[in-house]
């Protein structure tokens, strides 16, 4: 993740536009926060009007070419277009000023609203937050883990134990037989004898 410093401006319905770029922006980047407002005189005598001015910070997952295009889209979304600044007019102005470490635009960090701005705006810091994510990332994979672990291991003991039981059950059904037989042969054994009695006192 990269933190990231975004300047905003405009001079044309200037508070509506940043507003609308500000919900739009909050879309791609969830944890974005901005800096209070500030007005500034055009640099440029072609525009005639006082830019309201604000900066933002977030972190992202984007590297900086598909940053930037994401930034001219919501630009365009905003209602800029390449006539704007013929006519004086600049719908919406969002700049990438760093991206990590890496300052993008040196020249507009020196630009004396963007020191206003910068000694205003009180930057967070997402170092803490990421390594809090992480830790809580990590303790959700133990503990899911943990669980798995815990099933897998009631799930072996139950098909040992469904096993043992398949085991035995012939054993003790043979068993029964034995002890059920017994008896009946001793019956036979019995009989025959009382048989062969009979049949001694018969031819007596």
């Amino acid at each position: 993740m990269s933190t990231i410093l975004l300047s905003i401006g405009s001079n044309t319905f200037a508070k509506t536009n940043i507003d609308k770029a500000k919900r739009m922006l909050l879309y791609l980047f969830p944890n974005i926060v901005y800096s209070d407002p500030i007005l500034s005189e055009p640099e440029d005598d072609n525009f005639k009007y006082l830019f309201r001015n604000i900066l933002a910070c977030c972190t992202t997952d984007m590297n900086l070419d598909e940053l930037v295009s994401k930034i001219k889209l919501t630009e365009r979304a905003v209602g800029r277009t390449p006539k704007d600044k013929y006519q004086g007019k600049v719908i919406i102005d969002i700049d990438i000023l760093k991206y990590g470490d890496e300052v993008i635009r040196p020249q507009d960090i020196e630009k004396e609203y963007i020191q206003q701005l910068l000694a205003i705006f009180e930057i967070p810091d997402f170092i803490e937050e990421e390594v809090e994510e992480t830790v809580e990332t990590e303790e959700v994979i133990e503990t899911k883990e943990t669980v798995e672990t815990e099933k897998n291991i009631e799930t072996k003991e139950s098909v040992e134990t469904d096993k043992s039981i398949k085991t035995e059950s012939p054993e003790n059904i043979e068993t029964e037989g034995l002890i059920k037989t017994e008896p009946y042969e001793d019956t036979l054994s019995e009989d025959t004898e009382n048989s062969k009695v009979s049949e001694d006192t018969e031819e007596s």
